[in-house]
This record gives structure tokens, C-alpha cells and sequence, in this order.
């Protein structure tokens, strides 16, 4: 059996409870944390080895011959143009607005009054 509740009387071992990602150790055997709600599944930590070779098994059928590392290149390269070309045109849209409706110069200095000493 692979399926406990909280509470109960288990064997040593590691129990994972999948809602929290919690990982119980027991060095003996003892009662498992929670209510009755809580459930817990006895795997051994090599059951985790699984879903990692699947995972490495589809991108190498997925991205075969390097075509993975090239579509992340083009993906990082597409990137930094784009924040370059937005990050140009929030400096001219930011000077536009600026001039426009508050006419701010801010390369411009106007001194009011006159000089007080000659």
C-alpha cells in the first residue's frame, strides 16, 4: 500500500504529502503528522529519478541537434531588442508628453529677476 492518512501507524521510511510538498521522514516506525484529511504517499526517493528521465526524454525529441540551443538564442537576442526598442520609446514618448502638455524643457534654465551685484 502507497496511500496513507494522518494519524496513522506507519513503517520507517519517507512519506510525501503532495498538497504542501511536504516530506516526512520516520527513522522508526511512529504515526504519520495531520488529521485524517491529510494524505500520504509512501514513495521512495528514487521514484523521483521517473518523471526527470521523461521530462529529458521529450526535450531531446522535441529539440534534437542543438535546436534547442539555438531557439534560445534567438529567444534572448529577440529580447534584448525588444527592451531596447521599448526602453527608446519611453524616453521619447516621456519627452513628448513632458514638452507637450507641461511644457518642460529641462535642457533650458530661465532666471527670473536681475542680478543682485554688478
Amino acid at each position: 500500500m502507497f496511500l496513507y492518512n494522518g494519524g496513522q501507524t506507519v513503517e520507517k521510511g519517507t512519506y510525501w504529502e503532495p498538497d504542501e510538498g511536504v516530506k516526512v521522514m520516520l527513522e522508526n516506525s511512529g504515526f504519520l503528522p495531520g488529521g485524517r484529511k491529510k494524505r500520504y504517499y509512501k514513495l521512495p526517493e528514487s521514484y523521483l529519478l521517473i518523471p526527470i528521465l521523461l521530462f529529458g526524454l521529450t526535450l531531446s525529441m522535441a529539440f534534437p541537434y542543438g535546436v534547442g540551443v539555438a531557439l534560445f538564442g534567438v529567444m534572448y537576442i529577440s529580447y534584448m531588442i525588444l527592451y531596447s526598442v521599448s526602453d527608446k520609446c519611453q524616453k521619447v514618448l516621456g519627452t513628448l508628453i513632458a514638452n507637450i502638455v507641461f511644457e518642460y524643457k529641462p535642457n533650458m534654465s530661465f532666471f527670473l529677476g536681475r542680478a543682485k551685484r554688478k
